[in-house]
């Protein structure tokens, strides 16, 4: 939306919805068809006819304000709000003087977070707000900042946006001095009124021509200009960021509006290389064997072969008990305290260590620089009991199979080939690096075998069974078989039985229990 301030001060109009470009469409390429929902701004609010002055200490005045927009959900409009400085004293860009817009009461609260705008933290969306109970502070103009003196009038600005539930939303807010005092609320506020729109469409970037603002997608050319709204995950970004950052492969979601006197949304939802990994979550002890209780939380990351080895930052916010999906608005998102490293990546698990009893969302995503912006994964919610699960007993296997590589011998163990071992509980991965197995074949061969072990991707079927992934450890033979004691037959034959296996942990850190497990035989008869 663009804003216009007429020369006078004691006047706010807003302008309606800007919109995209108008170019002339390809007689090749159809040009994206326009979204149904067309947002609205109402009339500004006019200051009053008079106001106080010069009142000992910081006080302000309310001054007039732009209109209450209506809009499609995910859309934004810019807000504007003017305070007269009744007070003695200046406001300034500098401790102690600075002046805020603060939320306040009723509705979302001193000092909380709002559905409607905020800084992307304590549940907020990410509209650029100052903090997020802090819509907006004074803007800093030239080499010295601003001040407002007593007597004038400071213009603040802020972004909103429509949650993507229809309905009426509320945003009070309150002037103050940051770290010094509040000073009067008037009972400002800011209506935002949601309409139901069509749903974004979500389109995947063949090619873009940066040099006419022009991307296409399906055969469709979607054209953007600097009018247009932009976003990163959810996060506002500028039409620059945008410019910049888009790119063949990249997958947008759009409400397109051709028109000039409508506004198009773009949302940048997986970046090439910076695209939200998909991320599996269990309870368990990660802390290792003299820890009694499950009250850790492992998260697991897959990703697109375009960003191998990204690290991503892992937040939790505590949720209600009942809550059933995790969204951006979930919660008070922070990293957790008592993590490894706030954050993992496909080959480093992340591990939120002691997690209290209670109900938690989580997001994990990697940070784009150039946006200043992060596309996150939302999952969860994940609960831990009170009191958490005890340990309770060491792994043991249920089903043990070998499949020969293609190159070695179908009748020894050789490098390539592949073991199966299915558990009855889910099995730490990847296992300890180098970890041998100990195996003795029918004619009394004993040798160490030397694997590369981790758990599946995927569930597994072994005969007539179909086991979760994290159940069943795929071991890959690395290297010769290293004879400890020669039998009849050269080689280690099959099928041979494990006779040990160190290394080879649940995700509680026990070992597996040979003694007690059903099938120890790799090979025939399975």
């Amino acid at each position: 939306m663009r804003l216009e301030r007429l020369a006078a001060a004691t006047l706010i109009a807003v302008a309606g919805i800007a919109a995209s470009s108008a170019a002339a469409p390809s007689d090749q390429i159809p040009v994206a068809a326009a979204a149904v929902c067309t947002p609205s701004v109402g009339p500004s609010i006019a200051p009053p006819a008079s106001v106080p002055a010069g009142i000992p200490g910081f006080h302000a005045a309310w001054y007039g304000q732009s209109g209450y927009p209506t809009l499609c959900p995910g859309q934004i409009s810019r807000a504007v709000v003017a305070y007269y400085n009744s007070g003695s004293l200046g406001w300034a860009v500098a401790p102690n003087t600075a002046a805020y817009l603060g939320t306040w009461n009723p509705e979302p609260g001193q000092d909380q977070p709002s559905l409607i705008g905020g800084n992307g933290t304590h549940g907020s969306p990410n509209t650029r707000w100052t903090e997020y109970n802090r819509p907006a502070t004074l803007p800093v103009i030239g080499r010295y900042g601003t001040y407002v003196g007593p007597g004038q009038v400071a213009w603040f600005q802020f972004t909103v946006k429509g949650p993507p539930v229809p309905g009426t939303y509320r945003l009070y807010i309150r002037p103050l001095i940051e770290g010094v005092q509040w000073m009067e609320d008037f009972g400002v506020y800011w209506q935002v009124t949601v309409v139901p729109g069509d749903p974004a469409q979500r389109v995947t970037v063949e090619s873009v021509d940066p040099t006419v603002d022009v991307f296409t997608a399906g055969g469709v050319t979607y054209r953007f200009d600097p009018n247009d709204q932009f976003e990163y995950g959810d996060w506002l970004i500028t039409y620059d960021q945008f410019k910049f950052l888009v790119s063949a492969g990249d997958v947008v979601d759009v409400n397109y509006q051709p028109l000039t006197s409508a506004m198009s949304h773009f949302n940048i939802v997986a970046d090439v290389g910076f695209a939200p990994p998909t991320a599996t979550w269990r309870v368990g002890n990660y802390d290792g064997p003299t820890v009694m209780v499950k009250n850790d939380v492992r998260v697991d990351f897959a990703e697109p072969a375009s960003q191998r080895g990204q690290f991503y930052a892992v937040e939790r916010a505590p949720v209600a008990a009942g809550t059933t999906t995790c969204t951006i608005t979930s919660g008070p998102y922070a990293t957790p305290t008592r993590s490894n490293q706030g954050g993992g990546s496909v080959g480093q698990p992340f591990i939120d260590y002691d997690v209290p009893s209670g109900t938690y969302c989580y997001r994990a995503g990697a940070h784009n620089q150039t946006a200043n912006a992060t596309a996150f994964t939302y999952f969860g919610p994940v609960r831990m009991p009170n009191p958490p699960e005890p340990v309770s007993h060491q792994p043991t296997s249920l089903d043990a199979r070998v499949y020969s590589s293609a190159t070695g011998s179908p009748s020894t163990f050789d490098d390539g080939d592949v073991i199966k071992i299915a558990f009855d509980e889910a099995m730490r991965s990847p296992c300890a690096v180098g970890v041998p197995i100990r195996l003795r074949d029918a004619d009394g061969t004993v040798a160490d075998v030397a694997v590369e072990c981790a758990t599946a991707t995927v569930a597994q079927a072994l005969g007539d069974v179909t086991y979760q992934p994290a159940y069943v450890l795929v071991m890959t033979v690395r290297g010769t078989p290293t004879v400890i004691t020669p039998g009849s037959v050269p080689g280690l034959q099959l099928p041979a039985t494990v006779m040990a296996a160190s290394g080879i942990t649940d995700e509680d850190g026990y070992p597996w229990d040979l003694g007690s497990s059903a099938d120890l035989v790799l090979g025939d008869p399975d």
